[in-house]
């Protein structure tokens, strides 16, 4: 069932058109204001990537199976470590990597650590011809598209993995297709979509709009932070 708490392409495209003064396609067609929208979606997203929210990961497993991301078919095992190889498919949703945690028994405290695979703690881990037995870090790189992780060293036993990703967000295409943003960020997008619209027109509130986008997220990440850094007291101890 789908959540009723994020609105569609639809909706969006209503908001926007009533900034527009604009009910009915007319100057601007439906198609125009849902590129629009979608433009003014992957902006907010980068800005949420930006500023390292975690509004837009997944977390899996390489034993969730045969699974169907953004319509297309990927296997979990495809990052599931095994002897002898050092590539590994990611899923195609995958944008940047939060986490690797190891859930196979007696690895867990096994770390995965990030280097650049032209480092040369990379490059001397890579230089190993034999597998190794993992004992307390592997090194690995995200390299290509679509994107591979690349480890080393190579391990000599078989590791099923947890990570936890940034995703990339789908362009919304149908009717019914929702915005999965946190509100009031669906504000910020129609603002963006309005500004894209108005420069199509030339027109100078295009960047009246834009800071207005721009206000909405920095309210909503200033309010996200004071909720994490306020200082929390216990009422009601030793109070006279």
């Amino acid at each position: 069932m789908a959540n009723e708490h994020y609105l569609t392409l639809a909706n969006l495209r209503t908001r926007t058109r009533d900034q527009l003064d604009e009910a009915s396609a007319s100057f601007w067609t439906d198609a125009q204001i849902d590129r629009y929208v979608n433009r003014g979606m992957h902006r907010v997203w980068n800005r949420l990537k930006a500023a390292n929210e975690y509004y837009c990961t997944v977390t899996r497993t390489s034993l969730d199976g045969a699974l169907t991301i953004q319509g297309e078919s990927y296997s979990s095992t495809s990052f599931q470590i095994v002897a002898g190889t050092s590539d590994y498919t990611l899923p195609p949703d995958f944008d940047q990597m939060s986490t690797i945690e190891v859930i196979t028994s007696g690895f867990e405290d096994l770390t995965f650590t990030r280097l650049n695979i032209n480092d040369p703690e990379f490059r001397a881990a890579r230089s190993f011809t034999d597998n190794q037995t993992p004992s307390d870090e592997i090194f690995y790189d995200i390299i290509g598209e679509p994107p591979i992780m690349r480890i080393a060293p190579k391990s000599s036993v078989t590791l099923n993995l947890r990570i936890t990703y940034v995703q990339t967000l789908p362009d919304l295409s149908a009717d019914g297709d929702r915005l999965t943003l946190p509100r009031p960020l669906e504000m910020a997008v129609c603002d963006y979509a309005v500004m894209y619209a108005l420069r199509q027109d030339r027109s100078p509130d295009a960047g009246t709009y834009e800071a207005s986008g721009d206000k909405l997220v920095a309210e909503k990440f200033g309010s996200d932070l004071r909720q994490t850094q306020d200082v929390q007291i216990a009422r009601g101890f030793m109070e006279y």
